[in-house]
């Protein structure tokens, strides 16, 4: 018998989402990738500067 609560729900179309849920959605995506884009601009920045490293340290030993 399987566990209905592990099975992922299937996303709704974005043709299926009021008007303005979609519009509020896209805002924070936009702002989201907007963020996004700033704060590599300054990661960017500061690896020239010579103030990070060049490659990321991602944590692994």
């Amino acid at each position: 018998m399987a566990d209905d609560a592990a099975v992922p729900m299937a996303a709704p179309d974005a043709e299926d989402l009021p008007d303005g849920l979609a519009a509020g959605l896209q805002s924070q995506i936009d702002d989201l990738t907007a963020t996004l884009e700033h704060h590599q601009r300054l990661f960017e920045s500061l690896r020239a500067r010579g103030l990070l490293p060049t490659e990321p340290d991602d944590g692994r030993p």
